[in-house]
């Protein structure tokens, strides 16, 4: 079972995370820290005059699947709307919830 969620793609996700660090003159910050297991995040982002994401960057503190799903954040969310990333949010609450 640990094997198959620690699997080689994981762990290769949460070892090259993208987006790494923080910019220099973000437009907005946002910083989280699960009450669970303690993991952080601090995220940098700038919007495009469409409000789309131009460049983003990540701090991360996790476990290896924390740093993952980062990880797989940071490879989809430039050129996201604010729209599709609260529909991506809503729909990976509502699997992880709901069985969506």
């Amino acid at each position: 079972m640990i094997d198959d969620l620690y699997s080689a793609r994981v762990l290769a996700l949460a070892a090259n995370m993208p987006r790494s660090g923080r910019l220099a003159a973000p437009h907005g910050t946002g910083e989280a820290t699960a009450r669970l297991c303690g993991s952080r995040a601090v995220v940098d982002v700038l919007l495009d005059a469409d409000g789309r994401i131009a460049d983003f960057a990540q701090t991360v503190k996790a476990c290896a699947l924390g740093q993952a799903a980062a990880g797989v954040l940071g490879e989809a969310v430039v050129g996201a709307s604010a729209a599709e990333v609260i529909a991506a949010r809503d729909a990976l609450a509502a699997m992880l919830k709901a069985g969506g």
